[in-house]
């Protein structure tokens, strides 16, 4: 496992930005995810986890000590149709994997380029249903999360395929190069019918940054956006909420640095 310096964080982002971290590292197995997390506390280094890269946002001047990306990918399949994953685990690929064997429930989740861990610490929603529920056991190592063990069902295969595939269908036309939704919805209001049709700010752009004519809960990078173009837009929008309806939005993306 080679630790790089001065490594480019945005490529492995799906916003596409963020500068460089001071020390970066691929963590491929739980081995290598705790090593990594040791040397980091022996060096007094902050430790900063990447997943897929969706829902975050890193600040222009980068992250100071460890950034891992972490890449464990292991599945295992225990007694009672319960599963154990990796915190690495691309949760798109394990929803496929496992209904193929035979395990369903997690098809409502299709269409959220999440790993595993991240889903797991931001209590993750999916269609109908919540990521925390599915969730018997979650092993860490210095609040690092390395696995979880959840609860699923035998199903019906086809059902839970098709299913999956008609989530998918739905979310093919969200927009892309962004961190996913920007605030959570609140007071069972949809944020993103608030900023379209109450704060008419959809569209709206600061830089090259751009609140997604496609949905008004993303900002998208239209190509060399900074993260100051992307907070600049969330306060925007924060401060308009606040001053017409009262409403304090809440952060669904996390933003490091």
């Amino acid at each position: 496992m080679k630790i790089l310096t001065s490594h480019s964080l945005a490529p492995h982002t799906t916003f596409k930005i963020g500068g460089p971290a001071e020390h970066f590292c691929v963590a491929k197995t739980t081995e290598e995810l705790i090593t990594a997390v040791k040397l980091a506390l022996k060096n007094h280094w902050q430790v900063y986890l990447l997943g897929s890269g969706s829902n975050v946002l890193i600040s222009d001047q980068g992250l100071s000590g460890l950034v891992i990306k972490n890449e464990t990918n292991k599945i295992e399949i225990l007694p009672h149709q319960q599963v154990k994953l990796d915190s690495g685990v691309f949760l798109p690929k394990a929803i496929f994997y496992l209904i193929d064997r035979g395990l369903t429930g997690l098809e409502v989740f299709s269409g959220i380029p999440a790993t595993v861990g991240g889903a797991t610490s931001v209590k993750m929603h999916g269609v109908g249903a919540l990521w925390e529920d599915f969730i018997i056991k979650v092993n860490q190592f210095e609040n690092i999360i390395l696995s979880v063990i959840i609860q699923l069902q035998s199903g019906d295969k086809t059902a839970a395929l098709a299913k999956a595939k008609a989530i998918l269908d739905d979310k093919v036309h969200q927009p892309q190069r962004s961190s996913g939704c920007i605030f959570r919805n609140i007071n069972g209001i949809s944020t993103g019918y608030l900023i379209d049709k109450k704060l008419h700010l959809k569209g709206k752009r600061i830089g090259q940054a751009i609140i997604s004519p496609r949905h008004a809960n993303f900002i998208e990078n239209l190509g060399g956006a900074t993260a100051k173009d992307v907070l600049q837009l969330i306060k925007l929008v924060q401060n308009q909420a606040k001053k017409q309806f009262d409403l304090d939005l809440p952060l669904e993306i996390e933003v490091y640095g």
